[in-house]
């Protein structure tokens, strides 16, 4: 596990402040003491109003102008302000995970993701605003996974959704598309079919649903279309008895090592890479507690499980036990 890195989350205020410096400074160090290129990867995650269809990993910022304005003047500026010290080194950006997605899908049956649906979209512009136009940064923006947009009508309503958000950045630019978050889908599942198993999904493994998002969002006219799928909890199927089950899931295995170009003949996969943290509880099982997710209290839930963000040693012992390939 300690050969391989993986993204650090930016997901409050606070975490920011603390942890952007610290290892954009250390990527520095160890870039100039080596002379080889190092690369840092974060994820980008607190959205006014985040994560409006769970109740396990809401925020801190509220779905207001206020905190809209402190999104931008307390988080999105001083991000901006370290990348644009650190220059000299490339950096990815994973942003803002389950935010567009539920735009897409949730947006008519969740009032939250109703009422937070402007400081998405305006969120997210100001970010490629100023993320976008510097050359050393790379965003790929979160697309959820295959069993969330997988579908024709999902997939389609995406690529209007995520092209218009690109077009509301310019002049910054976007180099593609992150998949798989910390979910669980696997990389491939020959066993899955377009059928009543899968509830007539056409891409029911993350392959399939990232050759089906490369020609949907090429055809809508998005320039650059590359993907960073995550493989940190996906080498294995988990026991959930369907795939919209996201919390804890029991049977988890860490799978493919973090790789550029993994893929012969996937071109437009930039890499696999571990960005959600083996071992950070996806969320609390713990009923009365005020973020409790009835996700989260499922039966293929790992229980009993810490707050979403706290150390799961069960959890992450069972990935390792179920790694795939073999650690």
């Amino acid at each position: 596990m300690k050969e391989y890195s993986n993204a650090i989350w930016l997901d409050s205020l606070k975490n920011m402040n603390d942890w952007l410096e610290k290892n954009l400074k250390g990527a520095l160090a160890q870039q100039t003491s080596s002379g080889k290129t190092v690369l840092t990867v974060f994820v980008v995650y607190d959205l006014p109003g985040r994560d409006c269809h769970a109740l396990a990993s809401n925020g801190e910022l509220l779905a207001n102008e206020s905190d809209m304005e402190r999104y931008k003047s307390e988080y999105i500026d001083i991000i901006e302000g370290h990348l644009k010290t650190y220059n000299s080194q490339p950096v990815v950006l994973i942003i803002e995970p389950d935010s567009l997605a539920n735009m897409v899908t949730n947006i008519e049956s969740t009032p939250a993701c109703a009422d937070s649906q402007k400081y998405y979209f305006d969120g997210h512009a100001y970010l490629i605003q100023k993320f976008g136009v510097l050359k050393h940064v790379a965003m790929y923006l979160d697309i959820g996974h295959a069993f969330w947009l997988g579908w024709d009508d999902n997939r389609e309503k995406a690529s209007k959704v995520y092209s218009e958000v690109i077009a509301s950045g310019a002049p910054g630019e976007v180099r593609g598309f992150a998949d798989n978050v910390a979910n669980y889908t696997p990389w491939e599942d020959p066993s899955l079919s377009r059928g009543p198993e899968t509830e007539w999904n056409p891409c029911p493994d993350e392959k399939r649903y990232l050759e089906a998002m490369y020609q949907d969002f090429t055809a809508a006219g998005i320039k650059s279309v590359y993907f960073v799928s995550d493989t940190s909890r996906n080498g294995k199927k988990t026991d959930r008895k369907h795939p919209g089950e996201w919390c804890n899931q029991t049977g988890v295995g860490i799978g493919a090592r973090p790789q550029a170009s993994p893929i012969s003949g996937m071109e437009y996969l930039d890499a696999f890479y571990w960005v959600k943290p083996l071992g950070e509880s996806d969320g609390t099982s713990d009923e009365s507690a005020e973020r409790y997710d009835g996700y989260c209290g499922h039966e293929t839930a790992m229980k009993p499980a810490p707050e979403a963000g706290q150390w799961f040693q069960a959890h992450f012992e069972e990935g390792i036990k179920n790694a795939n390939p073999p650690l």
